[in-house]
Formats: structure tokens, C-alpha cells, sequence
């Protein structure tokens, strides 16, 4: 006899399910379009540092790819059981000296490098995300599930960020 799946548990799992593609989607869209809009900045003008603090769009990108490269980490931490080894940002102070190590270790990097990567890694993570067992993102014994934490640095963050080179770019003195 088949086994048969209550009401419940069937409909958590196509929410879930369309969670997933849902996400994936978003993962992609906010992508495509920070690339998008950096692809239409001079690259000059793309390495002064005034875009948030002293941080240039180059180094804002260099800091979007670092949390892409994170978040991989994690997704392989959980595809092979181990999300207990998540290193989690745990306070501000933290995720500060994370972004300054990572920002810093990413101006050596030349820009054309830093997008072919941004693109290269958002796909791979996107393929990643998604080969996830279903289970895994809403497990209870992640010290945080996948539909918890997923949303900042998969899409929402980078979007908050590409609204502020945005604004920075309108905020530019005119030649």
C-alpha cells in the first residue's frame, strides 16, 4: 500500500515548494538587475569611495559577493548535515569585521573580475539553494532555518544596497 501524506503535510509542502521557486526567483531577479545598473556606470567613477561611507560601488559589490560566497558555505554545510557549523553573525561587531576583512581583501581584486564572479556565484548558489533537500530548509534543528535567514542575504540586502548606490548616484556632482 502507498504510503499517503495527511492534508496538512501535503499542503506545507507545496508552500514550501512554492517558497523555493519563489526565492530562487528573487535570488536571480535582484542579481540582474544590480548588474544591470553597475553595467551602465563608468568604471572610474564606479572606484571612488563615496558610495556608503567610504565605500565605493566596487566595494559594494565586493561586499555582496562575500555574503554570496558565505551563503554557499552554509547551503554545502547543509546539504551534507552539518548546518550545526554554521558560523552565524552572531553581533554587529562581528559582521563589521567580517565586511571590513572581506571588502579589503576584494579593492585587490579588479572590478571586470569582482562582476564576472557576482554573476558566476549568484548562479551557482541559485543551483545550490535548489538542490537542497526540501526538509532541509524548514528543518527545526538549524540553529536558524533556510526560510528564516535566506531572504536577507539572498535578496533583500542586496537590494537595500542597490538603492543606496542608486542614491549615491544621483547624489553625484555633474561634470
Amino acid at each position: 500500500m502507498a504510503a499517503r501524506r495527511s492534508p496538512t503535510t501535503a499542503h506545507r509542502s507545496r508552500g514550501l515548494a512554492a517558497w523555493r521557486r519563489d526565492a530562487a526567483r528573487k535570488m536571480t531577479s535582484s542579481r540582474r538587475e544590480t548588474l544591470a545598473f553597475v553595467r551602465r556606470l563608468p568604471e572610474a567613477e564606479m572606484l571612488q569611495p563615496r558610495t556608503i561611507g567610504d565605500w565605493s560601488v566596487k566595494d559594494v559589490l565586493g561586499h555582496l559577493l562575500a555574503c554570496d560566497e558565505e551563503t554557499a558555505v552554509r547551503f554545502r554545510l547543509i546539504a551534507r548535515g552539518r548546518a550545526d557549523r554554521i558560523k552565524w553573525f552572531d553581533s554587529m561587531a562581528y559582521a563589521d569585521r567580517f565586511n571590513a576583512r572581506t571588502v579589503a581583501r576584494l579593492r585587490r581584486v579588479g572590478l571586470r573580475t569582482v562582476l564576472r564572479r557576482l554573476a558566476r556565484v549568484r548562479s551557482d548558489l541559485v543551483r545550490a539553494f535548489r538542490r537542497l533537500p526540501m526538509a532541509s530548509l524548514r528543518d527545526p534543528s538549524h540553529a536558524w532555518p533556510v526560510v528564516d535567514w535566506l531572504p536577507a542575504p539572498g535578496w533583500s540586502h542586496e537590494r537595500d544596497h542597490l538603492s543606496e548606490v542608486r542614491a549615491s548616484w544621483r547624489r553625484r556632482p555633474r561634470a
